[in-house]
């Protein structure tokens, strides 16, 4: 075990990490749970409110389970990632059913939940418990690839098997929920992924790919496919007050209110043609081309009529929400 960098890094996050994030309050594996899912892939100030409003309206795991999915859904809108609100609720109501309500806190029964990895596991028991366990989120591995400089003329696979052997043993032997919070927050406030801020990071001194100056070479990066594209032609069936929306029901954004497809026949009946949007979800391109239509005579039974102010709150995609917001 390298207890020096555990040392510096815990006495660093006392004097200078974040100590005062809304979820750090409680040690509840709910509430660090909740955290944990949102913060993936997600930067704390986007989090915060998301939170704040998630707690208030579901305050146990009980309350979550119970909740309708459109619900959960609308509280969710705009975070991104919609699989994880999905999971989110699954994993709520597999508590309520498997564990009687109670959120488990055992890493083997953690992992057993939807949406729960490895990693995400770790940082659950460690903040609700205080025991010392190994993770490797983003910002851990960041850390870790620099300071040790792993990661050149290795596979991803042998990458990931040493980033984990140097994550456990690095983890100390106590002060386990200090320890998880301070190699988090160093890889998001000091050991950035493009300007690290290496004058301030407690463990300079042996980090390798800092004495080498070659920090912005780890981790190394990995060879990516070309991101596919998906080209979304869109009705706006509006009368200037009202929109028309239905919900999706698979692939991405199900679950969310969204934009008909425009039918070919309606091409010509078109009003406006609106600004062309393009959006990039994890692993497809989204090219919007939306139109403007008066609403039909005849309204189909999966659409649903909103006003502005509904938008505004409902379960909306984050590119349509804005557009409509401009249009109405």
């Amino acid at each position: 075990m390298d207890s020096s960098f555990a040392e510096r890094l815990v006495a660093w996050q006392k004097k200078y990490g974040r100590n005062n994030l809304p979820w750090q309050k409680s040690h509840d594996p709910y509430v660090r749970w909740l955290a944990e899912i949102m913060l993936q892939q997600t930067q704390v100030k986007t989090v915060i409110p998301y939170f704040d409003r998630f707690i208030e309206r579901f305050p146990t795991v009980q309350d979550l389970a119970e909740a309708p999915e459109e619900e959960v859904m609308k509280l969710w809108a705009g975070l991104g990632y919609y699989s994880r609100a999905r999971n989110l609720h699954k994993c709520a109501k597999e508590v309520q059913c498997r564990f009687n309500g109670s959120f488990p806190i055992e890493l083997s029964d953690l992992e057993s939940l939807p949406g729960i990895g490895v990693s995400t596991a770790a940082a659950i028991r460690s903040a609700a418990t205080d025991e010392p366990c190994a993770i490797l989120d983003g910002n851990v591995k960041r850390v870790l690839a620099r300071h040790g400089m792993i990661g050149k003329g290795l596979t991803p696979r042998e990458t990931e098997n040493l980033l984990w052997a140097d994550a456990r043993s690095k983890t100390p032997l106590k002060e386990g929920r200090t320890y998880a919070q301070a190699v988090m927050d160093l890889g998001a406030t000091v050991c950035t992924r493009t300007k690290p801020l290496c004058a301030l990071c407690p463990v300079n001194q042996d980090c390798k790919a800092f004495q080498t100056d070659s920090q912005l070479e780890f981790p190394v990066k990995k060879v990516r496919a070309p991101v596919p594209e998906e080209i979304l032609n869109l009705a706006v069936y509006t009368d200037g007050n009202e929109v028309y929306l239905l919900r999706k029901s698979e692939r991405y954004w199900k679950g969310l209110w969204t934009l008909p497809q425009l039918r070919d026949e309606e091409a010509e009946q078109s009003e406006e043609v609106l600004p062309a949007i393009e959006h990039r979800l994890t692993h497809l391109l989204l090219r919007i081309y939306p139109v403007r239509l008066p609403i039909p005579a005849k309204i189909p039974a999966a659409w649903k009529a909103f006003t502005k102010e509904q938008i505004k709150t409902e379960a909306l995609p984050t590119p349509i929400r804005k557009l409509l917001l401009e249009v109405l």
